[in-house]
């Protein structure tokens, strides 16, 4: 009688002590998980919040100014014979990532006999494929789905067919400085629509 006992008392403790043991165990893995947890969470809701900072970058090397102009050539650079096409490379920069020196796109520059500036986005207006100047035909075509402009971006109907794009080549504002250094202001516009919607 008094083995049962004795065993049925041990068992208890025992119990009692797996018991504690777990609990214990489970106490100090919630406390060790919250930390990280809590760090995290205020990571992910304070870095967007936070200002950021990246390395200083002048204008002439491409970083945008306040009206969100970039510099892309020297007024030397284009020419009045033909297009010439311009990559727009500038410093990415969102809520997580600063990347240094991305195209953001391209554009294609020419003068006119005033020595006056025009800029036109490379991207078709219809569906978005890039437009290449084609010296024989002195004319921008689409690849893609046969859509034609002239050099003012005024839609240009060849062999018959009919133009499929909805608007002209999307014209950018131009400004060229004392330095002769020519800014864009590059902006990207929604294709498949007939009036220019910036995106």
């Amino acid at each position: 009688m008094s083995d049962t006992t004795n065993s049925s008392g041990g068992e208890s403790r025992r119990g009692f002590f797996g018991s504690f043991s777990a609990w214990l165990a489970a106490l100090v893995g919630a406390v060790l998980g919250v930390g990280p947890v809590c760090v995290g969470l205020y990571s992910f809701i304070m870095d967007p919040l936070r200002e950021k900072t990246r390395p200083r970058k002048s204008r002439a090397e491409g970083s945008a100014d306040a009206n969100g102009f970039y510099r892309v050539a020297s007024s030397d650079e284009i020419s009045t014979d033909k297009p010439r096409r311009f990559t727009i490379v500038a410093d990415k920069l969102d809520a997580w990532n600063f990347i240094e020196n991305q195209a953001l796109g391209a554009v294609y520059l020419q003068k006119n006999e005033n020595g006056d500036i025009s800029c036109f986005h490379t991207t078709c207006p219809h569906a978005g494929c890039s437009v290449a100047y084609e010296q024989d035909s002195n004319a921008y075509h689409c690849p893609c789905h046969n859509s034609s402009f002239k050099l003012d971006g005024s839609k240009l109907d060849v062999g018959g067919s009919t133009n499929p794009s909805p608007r002209p080549l999307d014209k950018l504002d131009v400004k060229v400085d004392d330095d002769n250094n020519v800014y864009i202001r590059y902006v990207d516009y929604y294709t498949g629509k007939h009036d220019k919607i910036e995106k």
